[in-house]
């Protein structure tokens, strides 16, 4: 089937999840698709209200400094809602006071740059600018009750609506699963008769607690403060982050060995217990607006897609539904974002490359590329929950161990020395690939600050990324 077999109804793309990854999705199809369906279990709730499919909305959300720089090109303007809503563009190297295990960061411009908002807010904004370009359609109330094959491939999805379970089937020309990590995804695929794909799971058992605040922008200099935990010592940890029209979100972090709370008295006494004292004082001026939100789900998952022996036509995966990472690290909504901006690049080679209308190809190409570009994310996620006593998953080789001395003193460093410390923020916000930080000016100050043992494994460390 090519885009070309629509029966004149003009080439057609389903997007499968509504969230950040199913809109972003959703708008980079446009430029090359005439009509785009997004799929959506959940109805729109009221202004401000969570919503049932992202049970993490009621908690900490961070778009990193790229995810932050994709949406502000797809959307233009799409910032200056979010300002005047209270949501400012800051220096994360500036603005964000940060405690890690390693110590306190630097305070300093770093040209590292943000926003910060509650989760549901941003989606509804992009879901606007989504609709507003006037090829997007949504259907909501509905749940995918599988794939409709076509020869080799897929030629649209079965659907039950919620109320009343009548079932209908949506065509179109591809489909795009980005409905999240509890999407029964590979159930579609065994269904159409494929292998389910490899899954590699990591899991330190940690879990999160959060509180929404009602508090002035202008009663402090900063607009976000963290203090990480950091095995195996120091299992506690938090954030708090202003968002959109003077609300907080303060978040709580906690391990296997010592869950969060979600009772009023031990959630104080937690924050009192933290090294950072401004998550305390803040708090206690700040207005609580909401209940106290527990969360325990923060396991990376990852689905080899990519190294299936066959993959069906006119159908990929992103987002969630192929890495879900481990919620603490805020890579989430980013790797989504970027997921799908991969997916345009897929769709404009396939122009170039076949030319016409055929998709070809398409789907086994995009899940290598999507693979290559999650695994940052997912090396960087996974490495920080090794860390933990008992977590489960296959555990890396040697290198790992090395990596890890590697990062830690890059954190030290970060502490005291500029060029470090920026070098830092980009990549951990995806600025920068991480090639960055094995520079040859931060591997000089990394080994002056190494023992002999380390220097030398550091050494081989280096000659690895250079390959």
């Amino acid at each position: 089937m090519s885009l070309s077999a629509t029966n004149g109804a003009g080439r057609h793309a389903i997007v499968l999840g509504g969230g950040i990854a199913g809109l972003v999705a959703a708008r980079v199809l446009t430029d090359h698709f005439d009509r785009v369906t997004v799929l959506e279990r959940d109805k729109p709730g009221s202004e401000g209200a969570f919503r049932a499919g992202v049970p993490q909305s009621r908690h900490a959300h961070v778009l990193l400094a790229k995810g932050h720089a994709c949406v502000e090109q797809l959307f233009p303007g799409i910032g200056d809602e979010m300002e005047a809503a209270g949501a400012p563009l800051y220096d994360v190297g500036e603005r964000c006071i940060s405690i890690y295990p390693q110590g306190r960061l630097l305070r300093r411009r770093a040209g590292v740059e943000l926003r910060l908002t509650s989760r549901m807010f941003r989606e509804r904004l992009i879901r606007r600018r989504v609709v507003e370009g006037g090829r997007v359609s949504f259907r909501e109330g509905v749940v995918v009750q599988g794939l409709v094959p076509e020869g080799c491939g897929v030629a649209g999805v079965r659907i039950r609506n919620v109320e009343g379970g009548a079932e209908s089937t949506v065509f179109a020309d591809l489909v795009v699963a980005a409905c999240g990590r509890e999407a029964p995804v590979v159930d579609w695929l065994v269904a159409l008769g494929y292998p389910a794909p490899r899954e590699v799971v990591v899991d330190a058992g940690l879990s999160y607690s959060s509180r929404w605040y009602r508090f002035p922008r202008d009663r402090r200099d900063f607009y976000a403060v963290a203090e990480l935990p950091g095995a195996p010592d120091r299992p506690r940890g938090g954030v708090a982050f202003m968002t959109e029209h003077d609300t907080w979100v303060v978040t709580l972090m906690g391990t296997s060995r010592i869950r969060t709370p979600t009772d009023e008295s031990s959630f104080n006494v937690w924050v009192r217990a933290l090294d950072n004292p401004h998550i305390h004082e803040l708090i206690t001026e700040a207005e609580p607006i909401s209940p106290i939100y527990g969360y325990a789900r923060t396991d990376n998952r990852r689905r080899l897609f990519d190294r299936m022996p066959s993959f069906p036509e006119r159908f990929v995966v992103l987002g969630d539904a192929a890495a879900s990472l481990n919620p603490l690290y805020g890579q989430g909504m980013t790797v989504g974002a970027l997921g799908a901006l991969e997916l345009g690049a897929c769709l404009e080679e396939q122009r170039e490359r076949v030319g016409g209308r055929s998709l070809t190809g398409l789907s086994r190409r995009f899940q290598r590329c999507l693979a290559r570009m999650q695994e940052p994310a997912w090396v960087m996620a996974t490495a920080e929950d090794f860390r933990w006593p008992g977590t489960s998953g296959e555990r890396p080789g040697p290198a790992q161990k090395v990596a890890e001395a590697y990062f830690n003193i890059i954190l030290r460093l970060a502490t005291r020395d500029p060029v470090v410390h920026t070098a830092m923020l980009r990549v951990t916000h995806m600025v920068d690939p991480m090639s960055e930080l094995f520079r040859p000016d931060i591997v000089s100050r990394v080994l002056e600050c190494s023992t002999r043992p380390v220097r030398k494994a550091v050494g081989a460390l280096v000659e690895q990324v250079a390959r």
